[in-house]
């Protein structure tokens, strides 16, 4: 899964705005603390409000401030703000049926059931980790569980980056 460059600049974004602990900051002044391009930026912000992350202020005094503290605010929700609903392949997302998919393998199948797993084990990895998390603010959860079944280890707890060291997943 490889996450698009607005996500990964409304993380920036986000990130910004929760570290600074201001009340509220326009667009302009958040495009460069955070160098980002403003018309880029400005379009991730407006969709970020319409998500319900941020609220928008108008008029002199204006800008954007998170809409609640950064610890209730999920990278699960980040995502599906920016990216739309998440899934690994069509039948994961929860409404979806194979006639909405188009999906012919539906019936013959012999992975779904293990693709579905890993989707709702990502999916609720992503619900955990939290934007103050994310800012730096906290450490992130200290483990995930991952389910090996090719190698005949079942359920262990793998370490995830330590804090201060270089992640292997680069957000920004």
């Amino acid at each position: 899964m490889l996450l698009t460059r607005k996500t990964d600049y409304a993380l920036v974004a986000l990130a910004g705005l929760s570290r600074a602990g201001v009340s509220r900051a326009s667009a302009r002044d958040l495009a460069r603390d955070c160098q980002l391009p403003l018309p880029l930026l400005r379009n991730i912000l407006k969709v970020l409000a319409s998500h319900g992350l941020l609220v928008s202020t108008r008029g002199p005094n204006g800008g954007y401030q998170l809409a609640r503290a950064p610890r209730g605010i999920t990278l699960a929700e980040i995502v599906e703000a920016m990216e739309g609903p998440m899934r690994l392949v069509p039948c994961c997302h929860a409404t979806s049926t194979p006639q909405d998919e188009g999906c012919r393998l539906e019936d013959s199948c012999h992975i779904k059931g293990q693709v579905r797993t890993v989707h709702g084990r990502l999916l609720r990895f992503l619900e955990e980790v939290t934007l103050d998390q994310i800012a730096g603010e906290h450490d992130l959860p200290a483990t995930v569980s991952v389910r090996t079944v090719r190698f005949g280890i079942e359920d262990r707890d793998m370490p995830t980056t330590p804090k201060g060291s270089t992640p292997h997943v680069k957000l920004h």
